[in-house]
């Protein structure tokens, strides 16, 4: 669900700072949002933004990519100094933002893993697109939903299969995370296949297929509507497959 925009961390939607995240800390006598890089107190520059230019919902993987391309940034500006000093600190200060962020996020998910009663929505994913399937994950679990992530619902020492088996008989809900990758691996085909046949006989069973780059669904899914997650479409794909998850596990 939208948040009401509210003092501390924002995403820039639109403008000059387009995908920068930073901390909302006052209202300019113009109407202006005065955004600073980190909390004020951390940090003394700062720059304004519109009402409409910022939002309090902020998914994780747009944390994670921001985080990525400061990175980016940063290194370029080793080897060709283009960044003023204020403005190389003023990512520093992002990064610090961003950094704290993702990792609170991460934690606190994997404490809900260890505190979630049986899984509700199983996530079926490549390894490749591993770190997209923990963002899913992690906006899922930000948003009250238990869910099976194979990369953290399975421990060392367990089996795989039968962990896998259980999630999948467990849950009523499949999230197919497709891509070129995904429709290439075995082990997928065969999670969205046996709860394809599971929702046959079950109706409150549902498939949630989600696209992430130019793949083409699987003749059995195509049938199915299908979100996209590609591009700069994640935030409005997510609230609405929050939509439809809370709409199911509400009946």
């Amino acid at each position: 669900m939208k948040k009401e925009l509210s003092y501390g961390p924002v995403l820039i939607t639109k403008g000059p700072y387009r995908g920068q995240i930073g901390y909302f800390d006052d209202t300019d006598t113009d109407g202006k949002l005065i955004v600073c890089p980190n909390t004020p107190i951390h940090c003394i520059g700062y720059y304004k933004v519109s009402k409409s230019a910022a939002t309090s919902d902020i998914p994780t993987k747009c944390l994670a990519e921001r985080l990525a391309a400061i990175d980016q940034e940063l290194f370029e500006n080793c080897a060709t100094e283009n960044l003023l000093p204020e403005e190389e600190i003023m990512l520093l200060h992002e990064r610090i933002l961003c950094s704290d962020m993702l990792t609170e996020r991460h934690l606190r998910s994997m404490q809900r893993f260890q505190n979630q009663d049986k899984v509700k929505v199983f996530i079926s994913h490549s390894s490749i697109d591993l770190a997209f399937s923990r963002a899913i994950a992690t906006d899922l679990m930000d948003a009250g939903f238990s869910v099976f992530l194979d990369d953290w619902s399975i421990n060392i020492g367990e089996r795989i299969f039968e962990k896998i088996s259980t999630g999948l008989s467990e849950s009523k809900a499949l999230i197919m995370i497709i891509s070129k990758d995904y429709l290439n691996s075995v082990c997928c085909t065969d999670e969205w296949s046996a709860f394809y046949g599971k929702a046959l006989h079950d109706q409150s069973c549902t498939i949630y297929p989600i696209i992430i780059d130019d793949a083409t669904p699987p003749a059995l899914i195509s049938q199915i509507k299908y979100l996209r997650f590609n591009g700069n479409e994640y935030a409005s794909a997510l609230s609405t497959l929050l939509k439809v998850l809370e709409r199911q596990f509400s009946k």
